[in-house]
């Protein structure tokens, strides 16, 4: 293709934030610039959380129109948002009403109504992990709890496809996203009529997979005339779940890598042509999601920065000043890796009053400076777990660790995690969602573009970091510890 840069906008939107980013392809690398970042969050009303999907749509808006103010006609959009979460729609095709958040307890309550037998059945179909918070359950408890919401539905829509809708009058749905719901079989990609049937759902509600790379639709001309742009704007089939947006900017040369993408949570995977779905996978709590090009993400939600980051708000709290991570990093390294170590993912840590009692708790450890060090080095050992779990499943070893997202920030961690693991940890990008948005789009752009020269692409256009792991470093004897102390039958992993 000519090297003249396409320029792409890709949405990015969290539970925080809601970012706009522009890239540019020139045929050999991909760059990107953050145009602009608003604050996302659910709001509570009579102890219900909604999504305020108005702002939401309203800050794409604003952000587009920045983006092509400094940098001229934009040639494709994409959008990708956190997953499970959907709106729904009327008869007439309009909202009936703010999304619901997946923090209600309209999840429990559908998860309720099934039992054990057929949890697993749903497990074997679909290769997802049973979980309050998928789309599938909730729809089953907004059923039960919402009657007159749930009837009142002819539509179904994830968050992307609904703020694509909106964009572009266009229904539509792609695997990444779908796959979040518990209702794709992921061996085929496509809705299973024998979970629509064991559930009583309705699949009219929900509509055709888009293959990434094609068009979805192009914005409405009453939005291009609002924003005063040239129309028509495509909007472009990317991996819309977040996740599978951050696993397309990894910069893996080879075929067979692992990831961390690391933020709130630690999702620990890798990225197979086909499903994995047995007892073991099962049984360690591996889930087979929808990833870009038709690939298959093998992984675990685990715990995260959540808990490092609740730690530093209530040592601002209690000490009525900033603290900076160098700070506590400085804090983490004076305790040295003798502190008692904990399960990150303990049931307790999910959500506790204070975090700082959580933690002493369960390590041990009263001063705050082996309560850091603790969750630091805690925290990679949890990384080994999984990841040592996941070459059971697969069957063979992994050589390196790919750390992306905010997290990679962070190298005090990035350096436990390749002493504890013994594996080399090549860090980048920080943006990664943002960035695999926008290199998704070059498959619609370049008809000769793949997922491996997509991912060189991104390589060239990013600073990555490396980690090697510390030769005396007493990694078997720190994994030992921690497993010792795990209590499984209180760990959400």
């Amino acid at each position: 293709m000519e090297k003249d840069s396409v320029k792409c906008v890709g949405f990015d939107c969290g539970n925080s934030s809601v970012r706009t980013v522009i890239g540019f392809y020139d045929g050999d690398s991909v760059n990107s610039e953050v145009i602009s970042q608003v604050p996302n969050r659910a709001i509570t009303v009579n102890g219900v959380d909604f999504w305020d999907i108005l702002n939401i749509f309203d800050s794409m808006q604003r952000g587009f129109k920045e983006a092509e103010n400094k940098y001229g006609k934009i040639d494709s959009v994409g959008i990708s948002t956190w997953g499970i979460d959907f709106g729904m729609l009327g008869k007439s095709g309009q909202l009936l009403g703010n999304p619901l958040c997946y923090r209600n307890i309209f999840g429990s309550k559908g998860m309720d109504l099934v039992d054990e037998q057929i949890k697993k059945r749903l497990f074997d179909l679909s290769g997802i992990q049973n979980h309050p918070m998928n789309s599938m359950y909730q729809l089953m408890g907004i059923r039960e709890l919402l009657p007159e919401y749930y009837t009142a539905a002819e539509d179904v829509l994830f968050i992307p496809d609904l703020l694509n809708y909106m964009f572009t009058g266009e229904k539509g749905t792609e695997n990444t996203i779908a796959s979040t719901s518990q209702l794709l079989d992921m061996r085929t990609q496509d809705y299973c009529t024998e979970i629509f049937q064991v559930t009583n759902l309705s699949p009219e509600m929900f509509h055709p997979v888009v293959p990434h790379g094609k068009e979805r639709g192009t914005m409405l001309d009453s939005i291009a005339k609002h924003l005063e742009i040239e129309s028509p704007m495509p909007f472009i089939s990317v991996p819309s779940h977040d996740t599978a947006s951050a696993v397309v900017s990894v910069p893996a040369s080879e075929d067979n890598f692992i990831f961390i993408s690391s933020g709130t949570w630690s999702l620990i995977g890798t990225e197979l042509n086909e499903p994995v779905i047995n007892d073991k996978v099962y049984d360690l709590s591996f889930a087979n999601e929808g990833g870009a090009a038709d690939t298959i993400t093998l992984l675990k939600n685990s715990a995260g920065m959540h808990i490092l980051q609740n730690i530093k708000n209530e040592l601002e709290q209690i000490n009525a000043r900033t603290f900076e991570w160098p700070e506590l990093i400085a804090m983490a390294r004076q305790a040295g890796v003798t502190a008692g170590l904990y399960d990150p993912n303990h049931t307790s840590l999910y959500n506790p009053e204070k975090m700082i009692d959580a933690v002493a708790a369960l390590s041990g450890e009263s001063e705050i400076e082996k309560i850091l060090a603790s969750s630091f080095v805690s925290l990679a050992c949890s990384y080994r777990e999984a990841i040592t779990d996941l070459e059971d499943i697969c069957g063979h070893s992994f050589e390196a660790i790919h750390i992306i997202g905010g997290g990679s920030r962070n190298d005090f961690l990035n350096q436990l995690a390749a002493d504890i693991c013994g594996k080399p940890v090549i860090t980048g990008p920080e943006e990664a969602t943002s960035l695999g948005t926008i290199a998704a789009q070059v498959l619609y752009h370049d008809p000769a573009a793949d997922l491996k020269s997509i991912r060189r692409a991104v390589a060239k256009g990013i600073d990555t970091g490396s980690f090697t792991p510390a030769a005396d470093f007493p990694r078997g004897e720190t994994y030992r510890k921690y497993l010792s102390g795990k209590d499984k039958s209180n760990s959400l992993s």
